[in-house]
């Protein structure tokens, strides 16, 4: 799958045990990173849920009324179901707004 994010780094397994070590090291490193690097440039890594374990109804809002069918995705393009449905994540490298 072709990624348009410069921020995309990797797609994991959740259920691979090497994906996982690979992802702690990500954290790991960007952690080390900000602590050393100037106050400037500090990054955040960012996962985000692909293909849910299960399809899911959606709760509806102020405006919106929810799925009438099991759906992957919310309206806002978030998996149902939160990290904990997701069979596979991709993890993405943001900079850190600092306020």
């Amino acid at each position: 799958m072709k990624r348009n994010s410069k921020a995309f780094v990797c797609c994991l397994d959740v259920q691979s045990v090497n994906d996982m070590e690979k992802l702690q090291v990500i954290k790991d490193s960007i952690r080390t990173t900000n602590q050393v690097a100037s106050i400037s440039r500090k990054l955040r890594v960012v996962i985000r849920g692909r293909k849910p374990f299960v399809k899911m109804l959606t709760s509806g809002g102020h405006y919106y009324s929810g799925s009438t069918r099991p759906v992957s995705y919310d309206r806002f393009g978030n998996i149902v179901g939160g990290i904990a449905n997701a069979s596979m994540i991709d993890v993405y490298l943001y900079d850190r707004c600092s306020y």
